[in-house]
């Protein structure tokens, strides 16, 4: 015969295995996105993902404050796959601009959300980005980590991840 004591444990165990497994189907963040320079300039490159359309853009310093941001959403434009960071491409509404200009000192962050996926972050220093080689981007990892890797590389690691 159950308890008053024991149904309540045996509540809060079942509501605990739901809450366990609820976060265990969270979907993976996607590695669909890097960092390469164009013209002396960050700018974010997308890799083609069918589970992942960016629908918001962030770009964040990190242990700084006070922090400041460079947010901007889809606003019924196409879909990006290349962009010059701090520019606002066609289509997308700026939501939070308190970052205007990259420091050589400070640490960075740029993330994607998307509707059910997002996207690995890549953290950067300006001068990481901006002494990337022809031909390579920079890449995020767990925990902040980043490196440096061949476009078709990055692209072939979205493509297997999607």
């Amino acid at each position: 015969m159950l308890t008053r004591s024991r149904v309540r444990a045996v509540s809060v165990l079942v509501t605990l295995a739901a809450l366990a497994g609820l976060t265990a189907c969270t979907p993976e963040d996607k590695p669909v996105v890097g960092l390469r320079v164009v013209d002396g300039q960050p700018a974010l490159v997308l890799a083609e993902c069918a589970v992942f359309a960016p629908e918001r853009i962030s770009v964040y310093t990190i242990d700084v404050t006070p922090a400041a941001s460079w947010t901007i959403d889809r606003d019924g434009g196409a879909k990006v796959t290349d962009l010059i960071l701090l520019e606002l491409p066609a289509g997308w509404k700026p939501d939070e601009q308190t970052l205007v200009a990259f420091d050589p000192d400070t640490e960075y962050s740029v993330a994607a959300y998307g509707d059910q996926h997002n996207a690995v972050p890549v953290h950067f220093t300006l001068p990481e980005v901006t002494g990337l080689g022809p031909e390579k981007v920079l890449v995020g990892g767990t925990a902040g980590e980043r490196k440096a890797i061949t476009e078709t590389a990055f692209r072939d690691r979205a493509k297997k991840a999607c």
